[in-house]
């Protein structure tokens, strides 16, 4: 498992040795596992003593894919939030194993004036409207792991709020369905709302990231409003796809 998930997030092609010194492990073992990859079809040889993922991955990449694609679903939302609202409009999809969310999609405000975010970049969950809008529905024992593990933000440099604040304002997002962030001190803020599984699990969130100013803009708009309507159906689409 720790070789195909450094397959697919890797170069098409990659040598014995690329992928043994990503991996970790012995060249020996990681010869004979390619090689147990091979013989199912989940890796094959490319050209110049290289290795590649192989047609079996690529064929069950693409059944999970096609039952529900969470950046394509999320897409016409994105669109629709900058459309109406003129601000950046994120997706992140959250990784259980990696107690993170990762920056799926984005779709930029044509203001001048933004708060420049890319995709793959990931987020810390006590941090900021994305991550809290995540963080707030994750399994208890997650969110202590979580808490242990982040002390500092990774953008004000700041540790994270006491115990008690922080579960406050977890509180708070579970029953408004929005997490709110605003430092105006570090000209940042957002909405984001979260996106649920079938099994109401959380795969994410979608929000919108603003330069502080502005967020006092839209405090008596409806763009909170939006922000929770975009995850609900999006959510909804989800469980749709799932079922």
């Amino acid at each position: 498992m720790h070789l195909l998930k450094l397959i697919a997030e890797g170069p098409q092609n990659f040598s014995l040795g690329e992928l043994t010194a990503r991996a970790d492990l012995p060249a020996s073992t990681v010869h004979r596992l390619l090689k147990v990859l091979e013989r199912t079809g989940l890796a094959e040889r490319g050209p110049r003593q290289t290795y590649r993922a192989g047609r079996e991955l690529h064929r069950l990449a693409s059944l999970i894919v096609s039952r529900f694609d969470l950046v394509r679903s999320a897409r016409p939302f994105l669109d629709a939030l900058v459309a109406e609202w003129h601000e950046t409009a994120v997706l992140c999809v959250y990784s259980p194993t990696k107690r993170r969310a990762v920056i799926a999609e984005t779709v930029l405000t044509p203001h001048p004036l933004r708060f420049e975010i890319e995709k793959g970049g990931q987020i810390s969950l006590p941090w900021g409207s994305l991550g809290r809008a995540i963080l707030a529905f994750v399994p208890p024992g997650e969110v202590e792991a979580i808490i242990r593990e982040e002390r500092v933000g990774p953008l004000t440099g700041r540790p994270r709020l006491p115990r008690e604040e922080l579960q406050a304002e977890l509180d708070k997002v579970r029953n408004e369905g929005i997490a709110r962030y605003y430092e105006p001190s570090f000209d940042l803020a957002g909405i984001a709302g979260p996106v649920f599984g079938p099994e109401r699990e959380v795969l994410g969130s979608i929000g919108v990231i603003m330069p502080s100013p502005r967020f006092q803009l839209h405090m008596e708009d409806d763009l909170a409003v939006a922000v929770r309507d975009a995850a609900r159906e999006l959510s909804h689409q989800a469980r749709i796809s799932y079922s």
